[in-house]
């Protein structure tokens, strides 16, 4: 992102967009609530707050950083800045290794300390992913709104929505929102856009960037 700033703006604008998140209440608020799940990991160690920070990291690779994925496949579909939306096509698919990780180590967790699990903890791993879905969608209204070609208010609630679910559910957890089970019919253009093994060649590499192996990781959590 600090490489696509470079490209449009001088290096004092971009530091201050990359340091907003100081002053800009709604950038702040969301930050800070996954910020302080790791210094509370970081101030005490122990299987509860290891969880937490499980379901922090997360969050913020299923849902915050692919709430984010959205906005440039948007542009994309609308033939804006494709070079820079296929750079996004390179992070999303490693995040995607990123978020695999964490949902296994999660699985496995839930079957090494069960007592993790429970009514109660799975009360909060529930009010942790919602609490992070609502962050994004009030980040989302905010920042995009209606104002943005080929997006609308609706469009972004319904598909955090759909990615809070499907996290929640990747978990074995079931629901979250009922009726956001599917990805939305208006927004398939971003899993299209996002698929890994799309087959895409690099001009300069002249090779295939996409994973076309069985054994690819797929986002299908």
């Amino acid at each position: 992102y600090s490489y696509m700033l470079d490209t449009i703006c001088n290096p004092t604008e971009r530091n201050d967009i990359l340091y907003q998140w100081k002053t800009d209440e709604h950038l702040l608020k969301r930050n800070e609530f996954i910020g302080n799940l790791y210094n509370e990991f970081i101030n005490k160690q122990d299987k509860e707050t290891f969880l937490r920070v499980l379901i922090a990291n997360y969050i913020l690779e299923g849902i915050y950083f692919y709430s984010g994925f959205m906005f440039f496949y948007n542009l994309g579909r609308n033939g804006r800045m494709p070079g820079s939306v296929q750079e996004i096509r390179y992070i999303n698919r490693d995040e995607n290794t990123h978020l695999w990780l964490f949902r296994n180590i999660l699985v496995e967790l839930r079957k090494e300390e069960p007592d993790l699990f429970d009514e109660t903890h799975i009360k909060i791993i529930k009010d942790m992913i919602q609490e992070g879905v609502e962050q994004e969608i009030a980040w989302g209204k905010y920042v995009i709104g209606n104002d943005i070609e080929g997006l609308n208010e609706k469009m972004i609630e319904d598909y955090i929505k759909y990615l809070g679910n499907l996290r929640y559910s990747s978990l074995g957890l079931g629901t979250l929102y009922p009726g956001y089970e599917k990805e939305p019919a208006d927004m398939k253009w971003v899993s299209l856009y996002a698929d890994a093994n799309q087959v895409k060649t690099d001009f300069f590499e002249a090779r295939s960037t996409a994973y076309a192996k069985s054994s690819a990781i797929e986002d299908d959590l």
